[in-house]
C-alpha cells in the first residue's frame, strides 16, 4: 500500500528482521532494502516524524553503503537509494536546518541536474539559508529608521527623510521577497 501508514506498520512487524541483517549475499538482496528503507523513511518524513526519519538514515545510510563497497555494487544506486538522501534533505528543511539540507539538494542536484524537484527543493533551501542575513539586515533598517527619527533635531530635515525612505523601502523590500518566497513554495511544493 501507498500510504505511510502501512509503510510504517511494515517496517515495524519485521523490525527486528531488518535491524538484525549483517551483510547481504547478493546486489538484488541489498536493492531490495534499500527500497524498503527509502519506503519507511519516507513515510516517515510523509507523516511529519522528521528527527526520527533523519537518526534512522543516518543509521542505515553508513551500513547501506559499506555493503554497496563490499559487493562492489555502485549500480545500486539508483533512484531508491537517492530517494534516502532526498528524504533527509527534505526532513533538513521542515526542521529549518538549511545548512544541512543544502549540501544535500546540491549533491542531488549534481547527480540528477535535470530533476526539477531537486533543484526546487534546493534554491528554497538556499533562500531560507539565507534568511538570517535578510533578518540581520532588516533589523539594521529599523534601527536607521529609529535613529531618523530621534535625531530629527540634530539633522537637516531632508537627511532624515532620505535615511527614513531609505530604511523604510528596504524593510518592504525585504517583507516582498520572503512573501515571494513562501507562496513560490507553497505552489510548487
Amino acid at each position: 500500500m501507498d500510504d505511510p501508514e502501512s509503510k510504517i506498520n511494515f517496517f515495524e512487524r519485521n523490525a527486528i528482521f531488518l535491524n538484525n541483517i549483517k551483510q547481504f549475499s547478493s546486489k538484488n538482496e541489498l536493492g531490495l532494502y534499500i527500497q524498503i528503507i527509502g519506503s519507511y523513511t519516507d513515510a516517515l518524513n510523509r507523516k511529519g516524524h522528521y528527527n526520527v526519519a533523519i537518526d534512522l538514515i543516518d543509521k542505515y545510510q553508513v551500513f547501506i553503503d559499506a555493503e554497496i563497497k563490499r559487493l562492489n555494487a555502485e549500480d545500486v544506486k539508483d533512484a531508491w537509494y537517492y530517494s534516502i538522501y532526498f528524504v533527509k534533505g527534505m526532513a533538513s528543511y521542515n526542521l529549518k536546518d538549511y545548512k544541512t539540507a543544502t549540501p544535500i539538494f546540491k549533491k542531488l542536484v549534481q547527480i540528477d541536474d535535470k530533476n526539477d524537484s531537486y533543484k526546487n527543493w534546493l534554491n528554497y533551501s538556499q533562500a531560507w539559508q539565507r534568511q538570517w542575513w535578510l533578518r540581520i539586515i532588516s533589523i539594521a533598517l529599523v534601527a536607521l529608521f529609529l535613529s531618523g527619527l530621534y535625531l530629527k533635531k540634530y539633522i537637516p530635515f531632508a537627511i532624515g527623510m532620505t535615511i527614513n525612505i531609505i530604511a523604510f523601502i528596504g524593510v518592504l523590500g525585504i517583507s516582498i521577497y520572503e512573501h515571494y518566497v513562501r507562496r513560490s513554495f507553497r505552489k510548487k511544493k
